[in-house]
């Protein structure tokens, strides 16, 4: 999902205002509805799971525009150039999961952007109507021990579905109150 700062004025984006964004077509906030000023849009690492699925499932033919990059120290005293982490300024824009951003790394500094107009609620999420989901498995061999069907069967459970919805995933039913 896209983050901005809470007091940006825009609160939805379109698939095609995001992409022009993060390519680099679209420079100013008031060319998306806010204000008159430069849009600064926070990538994530090269190979990280937010990366890839923003590439795949957000990008996909249009290319990203290069990452913001802050030098670091090595444990051996060199400089390397890493992708700078996301500061959430007045005309901030990145992206992450959902539950970085409402568990790990929860900050009332931040705003979730709909998308098409569509909020990232768990419901919008979980019925297919927000468009940018990445599914998680429980994988188990094809003839699970008694121990793993329980464990299986217990995540199914509301009580399982509660903890999932908990820790900031969206569950595959709505969870037990």
């Amino acid at each position: 999902m896209f983050i901005v700062n809470q007091n940006n004025p825009v609160s939805s984006l379109s698939d095609v205002q995001i992409r022009g964004i993060f390519s680099g077509r679209i420079t100013h906030w008031n060319e998306v509805g806010g204000e008159a000023i430069d849009i600064k849009p926070w990538q994530r690492p090269e190979n990280s799971g937010s990366q890839t699925a923003m590439l795949a499932k957000v990008m996909k033919e249009t290319k990203l525009m290069p990452a913001q990059k802050t030098s670091v120290a090595t444990a051996m005293g060199e400089m390397v150039d890493i992708v700078a982490e996301y500061r959430n300024t007045h005309n901030a824009i990145g992206y992450t999961f959902r539950y970085y951003a409402t568990q790990m790394h929860s900050n009332k500094e931040i705003k979730l952007l709909a998308i098409n107009d569509v909020a990232p609620t768990v419901e919008n999420i979980r019925n297919g109507s927000y468009p940018y989901t990445v599914d998680v498995y429980m994988v188990t061999r094809e003839h699970p021990t008694a121990e793993t069907q329980k464990l299986v069967d217990w995540f199914l459970s509301p009580q399982g579905q509660q903890l999932v919805q908990d820790v900031g995933y969206v569950p595959l039913y709505p969870a037990a109150k």
